[in-house]
């Protein structure tokens, strides 16, 4: 509370400051009459893609504009360029998104929320929208897919968050169809032996519907031995206006491939021994992946007059995970071997003694249990289905948003052993188990947005109702002596409001306050299923986890003025029932309360157009945050022994800095950024908790050339070349670490390595 009582009264004197410097007027804000929300106009694309946060927002926000998402690099997907922006740690260790991790923060990916045009794209089950549940390829949307990103840090307003929302919401904008007819071919070749082809078409406008095709497909041998990777897109986004433009109807459609392989963590031992590149031989392990989700949107809206405007979505999402690894039982953890190695299988059949076992017995086929279970199939079948209705209702000093949603998820999820390849799938004879879980969320909000005294004062106080309720059933297995189900409901009601003020022209103080809930994953229920009581016999046990609890405070400022941009803020954040989770050597994943922790920081951002000198144009940003996670309870973990008050929660870099330059001249663009992450503390890898031992710190420097050159010939309007350059220093450094034990017992560092650096040029037709 020290710290946050001092960045507070940092903020208060940056206030009082830039009051003291601002210009005396303020431009009045009125309630304008809706557009035509058939049309695209430029204020239709403003309020879909915002290029600047409104200086009246009483929450903290950023934005992502579409520029920079196509300017993005190859090897950079839609988490990794959230990167940019204050308290956003993300990366990827391996091509095309693979095994991609973010935080927001501090929070871990299941702990906030994404949406593709407001509709969840987090995982009913399991939380995160990439990399959960070890589906380590599962990518929904690349940047093919989008047109700019609205983040909203904390937990925001009703309006604007969904499930999860406790360290924000990120909302990824749909790329829209033009008015014209038009479309593009381009390919690129760079490092890694990475290529890349991608192609897109317009209709233009057909009697007022408009469509847009999208296709972008890239492969990677990956700068990890045994991690080649490829990733096929498509994207699909169409647009109709009827009602004499009062109405219109969207669709958009995303598919998206993925196939490669896993890059594990390794010994830093073994790195040092035979170099950056490092990854297990195949012949050792390997973890092949198959991934291919479907997101389709289609939605509804409608300006019944000037006063109301009505809207629905319908959407469904599917996920279809698959797959299948291998572990050398000559390399299994041992004393010529002595780190764990992933994918490795069981010494004993523990399942043979249950009262109806499995039936399958790996000795006596493959002649012992290690070479019976060395082979692993694991598959994560997922759908959702959603309709989410809103409606608007503008009034003289008032804009009152109502709205819901309701999901609908099933999740078949089972992993099977054997000794060979291709591995059977046969329901108690060789399932390590064999799930299919069910789960309805829904929601329901209230939002009034209040202007007072000519827009200087904007107040949002808002309320949504959150509902879950629960199945998870599962069949007898490896780790299931019954079968089973487990269910319950839950519920929550989570209060929000924000205020801001605006005493000058171009600076507005805010302050909000909101609770918000996360529903326990999926493994707080499976985990139930076939416990032990203290009579030895097999039951299923009521789930005792309790939901996440956040109550989030915030305080901050936002300052224009001739082409400078600036804001600070401070949050609070007080989390009850932390959710720890702890991993076994299979890839199970349990999911437990860790009591009570509190996250708290400084988030601030600057940016400055310089205009023009010497040659072009030129725009500086930087921004820095300063976040902090700890323990403010001490408990006893079963997996992983005492938490102290006090500790430190792992993966959270307490400093980071973000900083780049722009220039342009005429159709020359060219842009460096850098980022810097301070040391972490890291999980013990299969508990779940962190330790004392860290990761270094480490800074990247990225660069990016284009040049657009018009093309006077018969359906060719451009030719741009473009060159990008990540990591451009050439760092060596670990995003990723674990600790564990060795076969002697001694503690290791085991990491996953960044991208060194990658140089990619390529070129694009326009037409």
């Amino acid at each position: 509370m020290q710290h946050l009582h001092r960045h507070l009264l940092l903020l208060a004197l940056g206030s009082a400051g830039m009051s003291v410097m601002a210009p005396v007027a303020y431009a009045q804000g009125t309630t304008s009459a809706p557009v035509q929300v058939g049309q695209v106009s430029k204020k239709t694309k403003t309020s879909q893609a915002k290029k600047k946060v409104p200086l009246t927002a009483t929450y903290s926000e950023h934005v992502i504009t579409a520029k920079a998402v196509r300017r993005a690099s190859p090897m950079q997907n839609a988490q990794t360029i959230l990167a940019t922006k204050p308290s956003i740690n993300a990366y990827s260790t391996g091509p095309n998104g693979v095994r991609s991790t973010i935080t927001f923060r501090a929070f871990n990916s299941g702990q906030f929320s994404e949406t593709f045009d407001g509709i969840p794209l987090n995982d009913m089950f399991n939380g995160g929208s990439t990399n959960q549940a070890s589906n380590r390829n599962a990518i929904p949307l690349t940047l093919n897919d989008i047109s700019g990103i609205n983040i909203y840090n904390g937990i925001n307003n009703p309006a604007v968050n969904a499930y999860n929302s406790l360290g924000g919401t990120i909302n990824y904008q749909p790329r829209e169809p033009g008015r014209t007819m038009g479309g593009s071919v381009g390919t690129g070749y760079g490092s890694f032996g990475t290529f890349q082809w991608n192609a897109s078409f317009n209709t233009g406008s057909v009697d007022g519907f408009r469509s847009l095709f999208a296709y972008n497909r890239q492969t990677s041998n990956g700068w990890l031995q045994n991690s080649g990777n490829q990733n096929t897109n498509y994207y699909y986004a169409g647009i109709l206006p009827y009602d004499h433009g009062m109405s219109r109807m969207s669709a958009y459609v995303i598919v998206n491939r993925n196939v490669g392989y896993t890059p594990h963590s390794v010994p830093q031992a073994l790195i040092q021994q035979y170099g950056y590149s490092y990854q297990w031989p195949l012949s050792y392990s390997t973890t092949s992946n198959t991934d291919t989700e479907l997101t389709a949107v289609l939605g509804d809206k409608s300006a019944i007059n000037r006063h109301v405007i009505l809207g629905a979505k319908v959407y469904v999402q599917n996920n279809n995970y698959h797959r299948t690894s291998y572990a050398n039982p000559a390399f299994d953890q041992s004393a010529t071997q002595p780190y764990y190695l992933p994918n490795q299988g069981t010494g004993y059949p523990f399942w043979l003694s249950y009262p109806v076992p499995p039936t399958y017995d790996p000795s006596a086929l493959f002649g012992s249990t290690h070479y019976g279970t060395n082979y692993h199939l694991y598959e994560d079948i997922s759908t959702a289905l959603g309709f989410s209705p809103k409606a608007v209702f503008i009034l003289p000093h008032n804009r009152v948003t109502l709205g819901g949603n309701v999901s609908y998820g099933m999740l078949h999820s089972a992993e099977y052993w054997y000794g060979s390849a291709p591995v059977p799938q046969v329901p108690q004879y060789n399932n390590a188990w064999d799930e299919h879980d069910e789960r309805l969320m829904s929601s329901v909000y209230v939002q009034d947005n209040i202007n007072l005294l000519h827009g200087k004062v904007h107040i949002t106080p808002g309320i949504k109702y959150l509902y879950a309720y629960t199945v998870s059933s599962d069949n007898i297995g490896f780790y299931y002596p019954i079968g089973g189900s487990v269910a319950n409901s839950q519920a929550f009601t989570s209060p929000t409001i924000g205020i801001s003020y605006a005493p000058l022209h171009g600076l507005s103080v805010y302050g909000s306050w909101g609770r918000n809930i996360k529903f326990p994953n999926i493994g707080a229920y499976y985990s139930n299923i076939a416990e032990q009581n203290n009579a030895g016999q097999y039951i299923v046990a009521p789930v005792t986890v309790q939901p996440e609890y956040v109550t989030d405070y915030e305080l901050g400022t936002r300052y224009r003025h001739h082409g400078f941009m600036g804001s600070v803020n401070a949050y609070l954040e007080q989390f009850k029932n932390t959710f720890l989770t702890n991993t076994n050597s299979s890839g199970v994943s349990n999911t437990y309360n860790g009591g009570s922790s509190r996250y708290e920081g400084v988030e601030l951002a600057l940016e400055q157009r310089l205009g023009h000198f010497l040659l072009g144009h030129w725009t500086a940003f930087a921004n820095y945050s300063y976040n902090q996670a700890v323990f403010t309870s001490s408990f006893h973990s079963t997996y992983a022994g005492r938490v102290q008050a006090g500790q430190p929660l792992a993966d959270v870099p307490r400093n980071m800095f973000n900083v780049g330059l722009d220039w342009g001249y005429h159709r020359v663009h060219a842009h460096i950024d850098g980022k810097y992450l301070s040391s972490q503390y890291v999980n013990q890898q299969f508990a779940g908790t962190p330790t004392s031992q860290t990761i270094p710190p480490y800074f990247l420097l990225n660069l990016g050339a284009e040049d657009t050159i018009p093309i006077h010939a018969d359906h060719v309007t451009s030719v741009k070349l473009a060159l990008n350059i990540d990591n451009l220093l050439n760092r060596q450094y670990f995003p990723k670490g674990f600790s564990n034990t060795d076969y002697y017992g001694n503690t290791y560092l085991s990491v996953l390595e960044g991208m060194p650096r990658f140089v990619f040029g390529s070129v694009t037709l326009k037409f």
